[in-house]
């Protein structure tokens, strides 16, 4: 990433989530990958590797101190990273958010989760606008 002057570095896994004011993630991972102590006020976590059964980016003791958004939450429920939250969790649609319905983050120290397990209409509009952007 340098290389193309990007300004990247190594880090562990602690100091870079204390230091970060979004984390994400994007992996084949079925374990957490980091400590919900490690994610300080105020910080968004993006996550978009859990898209199946099984898999999982983030610890579980992090969903009650934030607030989750996601694609779509049933199926982030059944496929996506929050397979793993509390049943009760108030799941929240990220187009809720799009459209006005819900507001976004509340307070500048609230942490905040999106997870993106993918809707099939994404792709179709990424391709559309790929094949309009080759034409």
């Amino acid at each position: 990433m340098r290389a193309q002057g990007l300004p990247a570095e190594a880090a562990e896994g602690e100091p870079a989530c204390l230091a970060a004011d979004i984390i994400a993630t994007a992996t084949t991972a079925t374990a957490p990958l980091f400590h919900a102590g490690w994610v300080p006020p105020g910080t968004h976590v993006l996550t978009m590797g859990s898209d199946a059964t099984g898999k999982q980016e983030l610890p579980p003791d992090l969903f009650p101190r934030a607030r989750l958004f996601c694609d779509l939450p049933e199926q982030s429920r059944r496929i996506g990273e929050f397979q793993h939250a509390p049943s009760g969790a108030e799941l929240i649609a990220i187009g809720e958010v799009l459209s006005g319905r819900v507001q976004g983050r509340r307070e500048s120290d609230e942490i905040t989760v999106f997870d993106s397990s993918g809707l099939s209409i994404q792709d179709l509009y990424m391709a559309e606008a790929v094949i309009d952007a080759l034409n």
